[in-house]
């Protein structure tokens, strides 16, 4: 463990001492990452400090974790049964839901809604008729929209976003859930938070993930060369999955009521094309950076070109900060999916 998290996680838990946190999408790459902060957490720091996964697919479940980590709990659970007794807690991450780079828009992009709104929502329903704890909705850089700019922009930057643009509908149902969380907190006397999580990986990436930084694992593991159907110049800040779990960490536990935070690595800022060349540069392998432009790239599902670069300064003022390196993410990430290859 790195000093500087060390001291991240000693402030932590003096804050979340005698906690039980309830994480949903225990098996996603976020949810996971939470949970197996809690368990160093609960072995390392403060044995009262407990974490509870809810999941639905024990297959699922039993590869993303062989061993449960000291002081956590697992549930599956079904989201439309709010009367379902869960396991004491006080208080709530809520992970689960379809990422946007899952390309489901171009599949059937009403399960977006079905599971990332009615989820969330459910998810809602069920804190409203039990305990009414703090509430953490994992929202996503974009709900900004279409942002292009060398500038990087706080949680005040005006969304701009063309509803009739398919791709859009991800960050739409995310909107729509941060108007969720602010309805249900206002009218049920709660507290709610969201984070705005940039692109993020490293450590927990299954072997199949369709996202673009899988893929230029795989490529690179399986001795491919990386294929670019598009320029590759889109711009954003890259994060690591750990220091996403703990910045969620930090604003469950020193965030501000019914604020939402940016959650960015400002220092990772990075152009798509070069970060497949570097983590071809840090992987030392004979992988190749090819082209092959798409003649039309909207039917591939992917967001227009731009610039976006989220400024986490709100959050970095509650003590949270990135402790790792781009290259050290990446090297989280291939050496993860070549443990997690089957």
């Amino acid at each position: 463990m790195k000093e500087q998290q060390r001291l991240l996680f000693q402030k932590l838990s003096n804050k979340l001492s005698g906690k039980t946190i309830l994480v949903s999408g225990a098996t996603g790459l976020i949810g996971a990452r939470i949970l197996a902060l809690i368990g160093i957490l609960h072995k390392e720091f403060d044995q009262s400090i407990c974490g509870v996964g809810l999941y639905r697919d024990e297959d699922k479940k039993n590869r993303c974790f062989p061993t449960l980590p000291q002081g956590i709990t697992m549930c599956q659970w079904n989201a439309e049964n709010i009367s379902m007794t869960l396991p004491q807690h006080n208080a709530i991450i809520h992970c689960a839901g379809i990422s946007g780079g899952s390309k489901m828009h171009l599949k059937d992009p009403l399960k977006i809604y079905q599971t990332n709104v009615e989820g969330t929502r459910n998810m809602l329903n069920y804190n409203v008729h039990h305990d009414k704890v703090p509430f953490l909705f994992v929202s996503t850089y974009e709900v900004y929209g279409e942002v292009n700019q060398e500038q990087p922009f706080d949680e005040t930057y005006p969304c701009h976003l063309d509803t009739f643009t398919l791709r859009n509908c991800y960050a739409e149902m995310k909107r729509m859930c941060e108007v969720l969380c602010c309805m249900y907190s206002s009218q049920f006397s709660f507290q709610s938070f969201s984070v705005r999580l940039t692109s993020t990986f490293g450590e927990g990436v299954g072997y199949n993930d369709p996202r673009f930084f899988a893929e230029f694992a795989r490529c690179i593991i399986e001795g491919r060369n990386i294929i670019l159907k598009s320029t590759g110049s889109t711009i954003r800040s890259y994060l690591d999955a750990d220091d996403a779990a703990m910045g969620m960490l930090y604003v469950l536990a020193f965030g501000e009521n019914g604020n939402a935070y940016n959650l960015t690595n400002m220092q990772n800022s990075i152009s798509i094309r070069d970060i497949a060349q570097k983590m071809i540069d840090v992987s030392e392998t004979k992988t190749k950076l090819n082209f092959e432009i798409a003649e039309n790239i909207s039917s591939l599902g992917y967001r227009k070109d731009g610039c976006t670069l989220m400024d986490s300064s709100k959050l970095m003022a509650l003590g949270w900060h990135p402790v790792y390196t781009l290259d050290e993410t990446i090297i989280k990430l291939i050496e993860s999916m070549k443990s997690n290859r089957q």
